[in-house]
């Protein structure tokens, strides 16, 4: 062990100590943080201000008219001064506006025009721009629209507005699992995520171990490591050296990382504060966000709530220790792969003939990421969770669902394992062959003969 110590100690520190490790450990960190921070503050921005010119050609009387259903927004200043002005004279008064859009309510909307022809009725307004509008203005349109004409078809039928207000209320369905409600969503994310750090962590540092093994090679150093180690065991030195550099980094990612959000994040959260205010303050001049009742029925506690009792309802007593094993393990298993083809390689472009064959697997594990995500407890999930080259990943995505019975953890746990140890036994076998073997150029055929070589 004392000679694998030493391997591991030179593979670590003379990586972390490489400038391309230090500048990752600031840059990356900066990258996430931005990933984190800017959408939300984007989100929450309302936008370039937008003067909308309602024009009505329904000939609907102004207090059944649609023209003036519409409140002012963030972004969105309604101007009622053209309504009557005809479509032509209006065009002409803003054709060189780009922050200026017209709604046209054509003649037949709702029956307009000429009442006797009831048979023309249309459901269709038009908004002419010079720049595109964005899709929040053309959906708070037409969603304040589509309520509006709603509660007039039922008004003209005689419903009643209790009834109205039960018919227009969207219907929630609460997702109950194990007597805890959750959000679905938040669950597959949450997997999601976690499957795709072991996804990364296996992809970069296993083909950073093969690329070291073939520099080595290719430098001849490895003709003097040799003469002092054996084979074997400086593949296992270089393996676990490059996985300790690994935890070194995420670590350091990780720490970096929530230092930068956490100051940050009280400034955004003051800000949607002030953005929601403004927001519930328009509501309750009438503004229509959503289709239903023109007043938002929107409950932020509520939602709060429902989000928290999900975060809580995911089995963190499982998902941690099992993205420690699986992270671990699955690198590994991975790792002592790449080293056995970079020992049969002379240059990094003859890997990728092997390589890729290797990363189909963990590719596969994230293509059906979809398929697992709606039905984690299915045969596609379960199936892809026992094989050990897509286990690492597919396993992360279905614990926070939990739904993972003990035994089929535990029986992906020893068969990784098993998986583990024969797949480096293996990759020794061909490592120590291979690692001397010089101006050849390797095959499939010629690796599985080396399995069988005698030292």
């Amino acid at each position: 062990m004392g000679k694998i110590g030493i391997i591991i100690r030179r593979e670590y520190f003379t990586r972390i100590r490489n400038r391309t490790f230090i500048v990752m450990c600031f840059l990356a960190p900066l990258f996430f943080a931005g990933l984190v921070i800017v959408p939300p503050l984007l989100a929450g921005k309302p936008g370039a201000p937008r003067k909308i010119v309602v024009v009505d050609a329904s000939g609907i009387p102004d207090s059944l008219s649609y023209a003036f259903i519409f409140k002012d927004t963030l972004n969105l200043r309604f101007d009622y001064s053209y309504v009557y002005k005809g479509l032509t004279n209006v065009e002409s008064a803003f054709k060189d506006s780009d922050q200026v859009s017209i709604l046209y309510i054509p003649e037949n909307f709702m029956g307009g025009g000429d009442t006797t022809q009831n048979h023309s009725i249309g459901l269709s307004v038009i908004l002419k721009s010079t720049r595109e509008p964005g899709f929040n203005t053309l959906n708070l349109l037409q969603s304040v629209l589509s309520a509006e004409v709603q509660r007039d078809m039922m008004k003209r039928n005689g419903i009643s507005q209790r009834v109205m207000d039960l018919t227009l209320k969207k219907v929630a369905v609460d997702n109950e699992v194990k007597g805890h409600i959750g959000i679905s969503e938040i669950k597959a994310v949450t997997g999601l995520i976690f499957g795709m750090v072991i996804y990364v962590y296996i992809l970069l540092f296993g083909v950073l171990v093969m690329k070291g093994v073939v520099e080595e090679k290719t430098t001849r150093i490895v003709e003097v490591i040799v003469s002092s180690v054996k084979p074997f065991q400086l593949m296992l030195g270089k393996i676990i050296g490059v996985a300790l550099v690994g935890l070194t980094q995420f670590t350091a990612w990780i720490v970096l990382s929530f230092a930068i959000i956490i100051p940050v994040i009280n400034h955004i959260n003051e800000y949607k504060t002030d953005i929601s205010q403004h927001t519930q303050a328009n509501m309750t001049t009438g503004v229509a966000i959503q289709s239903g009742p023109r007043l938002m029925n929107f409950d932020i506690t509520e939602e709060t709530q429902k989000t928290v009792e999900t975060i809580m309802s995911i089995p963190w007593g499982n998902l941690i220790p099992a993205f420690l094993f699986y992270f671990i393990f699955g690198y590994l298993m991975y790792a002592a792969i790449f080293a056995a083809i970079g020992s049969g390689a002379d240059k990094n472009a003859d890997t990728s003939q092997f390589s890729a064959p290797v990363t189909i697997p963990l590719i596969i594990s994230i293509a059906s990421s979809a398929s697992v995500l709606n039905d984690p407890d299915g045969p596609i999930a379960k199936w892809l969770s026992m094989i050990p080259f897509t286990s690492p990943v597919v396993m992360l995505m279905r614990i926070p669902f939990g739904g993972v019975m003990v035994w089929e953890l535990l029986l992906s746990v020893a068969i990784l394992i098993v998986s583990f140890l024969l797949m480096t036994w293996l990759a020794g076998k061909i490592y120590r062959v291979g690692i001397l073997m010089y101006g050849k150029k390797i095959t499939w055929k010629e690796l599985g003969k080396w399995l069988f070589y005698k030292p």
